[in-house]
């Protein structure tokens, strides 16, 4: 067998095994979705998976729990967080999604909280190729302050959208109601303060930062002039 049938014959086992993977997930994410009991075994036929397989993707029903959580919140937020950029300003956008995040973590906690629990924990070798996390919060926030992107500056730009990530999603829920002991009602007005005051940190910043670039240009600009044209000047 040449090289080029081996990297094909590779590639298409590890796309089965994520097909197969998928499968399991989608499965056990609808009888999440409708409340239904279920153990790997359940999955496994009624995803047509033998339970060996399953299994040897899911050794417990925790683990397939958590992934099937993960699978269903991704889509929870997607479909959550598109009116979100209907909004043309930054700054509501931002607040928008803040407002969505903080809906959709009440709505689903459970499956949030067991999506956290799984990122906190190690996953076996055979898992390997599966994230532990999206990164739908992060593409979300960068996708409202797209507006604004070029007016903070790359790094500015990272540091603020790592952020506004800390008032978003479930450990923001956990943070505010078991941490700071704030009550559910007023949580969310506090994470949309705190928002509202990086953004606008951000923002004020980089002004300061341009306006003091475009002064240095200036100083710089003028002491290039010849001194004939400083005399004509005067």
């Amino acid at each position: 067998m040449n090289h080029l049938n081996r990297t094909s014959l590779v590639t298409g086992r590890v796309n089965q095994k994520l097909r197969t993977r998928n499968t399991l997930v989608t499965v056990a994410a609808e009888l999440l979705r409708r409340g239904e009991q279920f153990s790997v075994a359940d999955v496994a036929d009624r995803a047509h998976v033998g339970r060996t397989t399953a299994y040897r993707y899911f050794p417990t029903l925790e683990l397939l729990t958590a992934h099937a959580a993960l699978w269903k919140i991704a889509r929870l937020e997607q479909n959550e967080f598109d009116h979100v950029f209907d909004q043309p300003a930054a700054r509501e956008r931002v607040d928008a999604l803040v407002v969505a995040s903080d809906r959709s973590t009440r709505r689903h906690e459970k499956e949030y909280r067991a999506m956290l629990r799984m990122s906190l924990e190690r996953a076996p070798r055979s898992e390997q190729l599966l994230p532990l996390r999206t990164a739908f919060r992060r593409e979300a926030l960068m996708q409202a302050l797209a507006p604004i992107q070029k007016e903070l500056g790359g790094k500015r730009l990272e540091r603020l959208v790592g952020a506004l990530c800390m008032v978003m999603g479930i450990e923001a829920l956990i943070v505010t109601n078991e941490v700071a002991r704030i009550a559910p009602d007023q949580a969310l007005g506090v994470k949309r303060w705190a928002a509202d005051v990086m953004l606008a940190a951000a923002l004020d910043e980089a002004r300061r930062v341009n306006q003091e670039k475009r002064k240095q240009n200036m100083r710089r600009d003028g002491s290039a002039l010849p001194a004939r044209s400083l005399k004509n000047m005067r």
